[in-house]
């Protein structure tokens, strides 16, 4: 394991795709095992028994990959507007807390009218 780290250590600036792919492979069957298992052990064996099963793989990528880049796509467009969203909310905030309080002081006036 030390060789290893050493390894990455001196490659400094000498980023490949490959570690691109290597690492997000490695985050992907960290996070979601059960892909690895369907994938390797469901979608390679039918694709190998499919004539046509050389669209499987491609397929399967897409389908489990486009969900998690239309959120991350989300996630950044949504960190981008926090500001706004934050402004926006602080007005309805003030607004919000005027009138619960005014709810509860004609709610509070009524109950003592009713009591007495």
């Amino acid at each position: 394991m030390n060789k290893l780290t050493s390894k990455i250590e001196n490659k400094k600036g000498k980023k490949t795709y490959l570690d691109a792919f290597l690492l997000g492979l490695l985050f992907a069957l960290a996070f979601c095992p059960y892909s690895g298992v369907l994938y390797f052990g469901g979608l390679i064996p039918m694709t190998i028994a499919s004539p046509s099963g050389l669209l499987l793989p491609p397929v399967f990528a897409i389908a489990t990959g486009l969900p998690v880049i239309i959120i991350a796509w989300l996630l950044a467009y949504s960190v981008s507007n926090v500001g706004k969203f934050y402004n926006k909310m602080s007005v309805f905030q003030k607004w919000f807390k005027w009138i619960v309080a005014a709810v509860f002081i004609i709610v509070g006036i009524y109950y003592i009218i009713t009591s007495i």
